[in-house]
This record gives structure tokens, C-alpha cells and sequence, in this order.
């Protein structure tokens, strides 16, 4: 008899302590995932992987699960999940060795009824619970990408804590030596190289290449798992940059983004409204056309010295 379409592993989580042990990618963490589901309480999830700083605050809380745990931080005297790639054993835990899914398990997954099909899929994708629930594991893909990139870690985490602001290069060399040992020299060959094979891209202001410069990530979501400090306005300005084709793209002080080939400006502002928008263009000269950027914001301004259109991202994208 064929199993039942699922996409639940054959074993289960109960509210108790609870050590999950296997090797990387068996569905350590999906099974928690999918544990919550269906839970009722509230909850905590500590990844010890995680470059962002950690809130060990456990109050009114009513599950915590620790992920990629290595012993640097008690287990709270709350019911408590750990996760870990090490065959470790905790006292007065119930302990689950995973595998990754058998074939039972994955065709149980599989949108399909085609057994022969479903097999070809399993001896080809392998037997990872990965495949079928990416969005529960986006941090993680990101983690295991930064650390396949072949440059300084230190240095690479720092441009992409720090994309859209403005520095000298000098400035990152002086904040970074006081973490790490590294030499002028090392640090300015190191970046180049990030810079060269654009993995980082900086942005010079516009006439003035000593001034500090804009960073900008291949990946703007590799902020994500360097800090938890949100700003939108640098995440939606990578997010720009990436999608201009231009061959020279610089910056000013009063525009996000300057084309000198066009003598056109681009404003981005994720959440513009026609007051604040009026006023940052009062600023603005030396341009033809100015685009205002908005995240879905959409209204007219009238200006005599250019043109100006506001326009949300996704009309811009595909503008003909």
C-alpha cells in the first residue's frame, strides 16, 4: 500500500526536551519546523550559527529551540529543543537520531503517484527534506554560501553588514584592525579582489572619487544574516543598483543614484509621500529627469526645472 501524501516526517516531536542529532541537511531543523506548526505556545528559535546577536531574554516564553548548539550558553530551565550535528547526549533529554527521508518518506512528499517517477527524482535529488521546504531554510542556504566565498570572512561580513553606507576604504581598514590582525596591505588585496569579482560593488559621490563611497552586495540578502538592524532604505537601494545597466553609476549628495551619460537622477524612497518627496528635490539641479523609487507609492509632482516620476519598483522594472 502506497503511504498517504504528506509532507510530515515519519517521526515526531512532543512538548518535552528534546535532543535532534544527525548530520547536516537530514531535516533537523524542518522537523522543528513542522513541529510548530501546530503549536499552540509561544516560542523562541537561537540559532548558534547565526552572526546576528542573540536574545537570551526567555520570559513568558514557552518553548525554546536551540539550533547549531555548542555548549557556549545554558540550556534555560524551560522546556527546550537543541539541535546538533555532533552525536551528543544531554541528561534528561529524550534523544531522536535523524536520517535523512527514506523512499517511504519522500514519496510521501512527492506531488506524484508515479512510483517510477518518484524513484528516478529520489536516486537523483538525493534524499534531503531541503527540497521540499526552501522557505524554511533561506538563512541557512545564505550561511553556507558566505562561507564557500574564498575571501577574508571578517572583512566580507563587514560590507555586508554595511551595504548602502558610506565609507573610505582607510575608515573600513581602521574599525576592522581593531578586531582582527591584518596588515594594509592584506586588507586593500583582499578587497580589491571582492570588489574586482563583484562581489561587492562600491559606488563613487559623483565628481568627487576621494570622497566616501557607497557599498553595494551581489546578494542583498546576506544583510540578513549579518545583523539584525533592519533599514530598508539600504536593502531597497542595493536592490536598485543591482537592476540599473548602466556603465558609470555614481551618487550625490542629494540623489541615491546619478547617471551623468543620461542626466538622470534616481531617488529611492521605499515609502514616499508628495510632501517629503517635494522637499528632497528642492536639492536636486543638474539633472533631466529625476525617478523617485517608491516600494508601491505612485503620484505626480510638477516641476519646473525637470522632469519627475514617481513610480513604484515593479512599474519601473519593467518599463519598456
Amino acid at each position: 500500500m502506497l503511504p498517504k501524501k504528506t509532507n510530515q516526517r515519519k517521526i515526531k516531536l512532543n512538548f518535552e526536551n528534546t535532543l535532534i542529532t544527525g548530520p547536516k541537511k537530514v531535516g533537523k531543523t524542518f522537523l522543528v519546523f513542522d513541529f510548530l506548526k501546530t503549536f499552540k505556545g509561544k516560542y523562541k528559535y537561537i540559532d548558534f550559527a547565526d552572526y546576528r546577536e542573540k536574545d537570551f531574554n526567555f520570559e513568558e516564553i514557552d518553548l525554546v529551540i536551540y539550533d547549531n548548539y555548542d555548549f557556549s550558553h545554558l540550556i534555560p530551565d524551560i522546556t527546550t529543543f537543541v539541535i546538533s550535528q555532533e552525536n551528543i547526549n544531554i541528561e534528561g533529554f529524550r534523544k531522536v537520531e535523524l536520517k535523512g527521508l527514506d523512499f517511504e518518506e519522500f514519496f510521501a512528499f512527492e506531488n506524484t503517484t508515479n512510483i517510477n517517477h518518484c524513484f528516478d527524482r529520489f536516486l537523483r535529488l538525493g534524499n534531503f527534506p531541503k527540497i521540499f521546504n526552501e522557505e524554511y531554510f533561506k538563512d541557512e542556504y545564505l550561511k553556507e554560501t558566505f562561507e564557500l566565498l574564498p575571501y577574508n570572512k571578517e572583512i566580507l561580513s563587514f560590507f555586508f553588514r554595511h551595504t548602502g553606507e558610506k565609507f573610505t576604504l582607510y575608515q573600513i581598514y581602521q574599525i576592522l584592525k581593531k578586531r582582527m590582525k591584518i596588515s594594509k596591505d592584506n586588507f586593500y588585496k583582499s578587497t580589491n579582489d571582492i570588489i574586482k569579482n563583484r562581489v561587492i560593488y562600491e559606488v563613487n559621490k559623483f565628481n568627487s572619487p576621494k570622497s566616501p563611497k557607497k557599498f553595494f552586495s551581489y546578494n542583498f540578502a546576506f544583510r540578513n544574516i549579518m545583523t539584525n538592524k533592519k533599514n530598508i532604505l539600504h536593502k531597497f537601494e542595493n536592490i536598485i543598483f543591482l537592476e540599473l545597466n548602466e556603465k558609470e553609476i555614481f551618487y550625490k549628495d542629494t540623489l541615491s543614484f546619478y547617471i551623468p551619460e543620461k542626466e538622470l537622477g534616481i531617488l529611492v524612497l521605499p515609502f514616499a509621500n508628495e510632501e517629503g518627496a517635494k522637499e528632497k528635490l528642492k536639492r536636486v539641479n543638474d539633472v533631466k529627469k529625476v525617478e523617485i523609487i517608491t516600494i508601491s507609492n505612485e503620484f505626480e509632482i510638477k516641476n519646473k526645472n525637470f522632469e519627475v516620476e514617481v513610480i513604484p519598483f515593479w512599474r519601473w522594472r519593467f518599463a519598456e
